[in-house]
């Protein structure tokens, strides 16, 4: 019954998170409990589970008599969480790169998925396969607890100020770049994954602190009062 229940929270967690990502959720956005519940056909223990840990993730704020909804992520936040997957992602590779090696059938299909989303500039297909596609050398590393600390940065949340970057870049050779990490995994050099993954992440980050410059004009996110947007639900399909 645990292992259950843990499983339709992960669902259920997953699923906020997507909405979040897509837009469908914004910031202000109420999560309401019975309403989660009742479309994902659940009890209630599920949803306090899986709404305690976006909490404690920092994706949803909650308070007492107003419930939980969603927080605004800011772009230092995104930059520190990026900062810290271009650590994570190079320590994964050290237990990741002899597993991997000569195995790297996933990898390589996810890295010609994220090209060819790049060519036809379908940026959300881009994120999807991006994300699967570091998750997967994260989680070859066979360390749950760097998997879960790589899982709590919530990239999914983040993908506002990532998309930003695909527009103002050559969208292709950003995905191009995942095609040698995948040859040095595939043929056991680790050092040369890791210093190329590393290199992939501080791209990102150099151009996300520019974003903080107080001269420089970006797009603004939307933003809603607490209690006092529309109700966004969670569908169960």
């Amino acid at each position: 019954m645990t292992i259950q229940r843990v499983s339709i929270s992960q669902q259920i967690r997953e699923r906020l998170l997507d909405r979040i990502a897509s837009g469908q959720l914004l910031p202000g956005d109420r999560v309401v409990e019975a309403e989660v519940a009742s479309e994902m056909q659940t009890s209630s223990i599920p949803v306090r589970e899986a709404i305690r840990e976006l909490v404690a993730m920092g994706i949803l704020q909650f308070a007492p008599h107003r419930g939980a909804w969603v927080r605004q992520v800011s772009l230092l936040e995104t930059i520190q969480a990026f900062q810290v997957r271009a650590v994570l992602e190079p320590l994964a590779i050290q237990t990741a790169a002899p597993r991997l090696q000569g195995k790297c059938q996933l990898l390589r299909q996810l890295a010609r998925q994220i090209v060819e989303a790049a060519r036809q500039r379908d940026f959300a297909s881009f994120q999807h396969h991006n994300q699967m596609f570091h998750r997967a050398i994260v989680e070859a590393s066979d360390n749950q607890v760097l998997l879960r600390v790589w899982d709590s940065l919530a990239f999914e949340v983040r993908t506002r100020f990532t998309m930003d970057y695909l527009t103002q870049v050559d969208p292709v050779a950003i995905a191009r770049e995942h095609e040698p990490i995948v040859a040095a995994l595939d043929r056991g050099d680790a050092e040369k994954a890791a210093a190329l993954l590393q290199s992939h992440s501080t791209e990102l980050v150099d151009y996300l602190r520019v974003q903080t410059n107080p001269d420089h004009d970006g797009p603004a996110a939307p933003s809603k009062q607490p209690g006092k947007s529309r109700r966004n639900r969670i569908r169960a399909h």
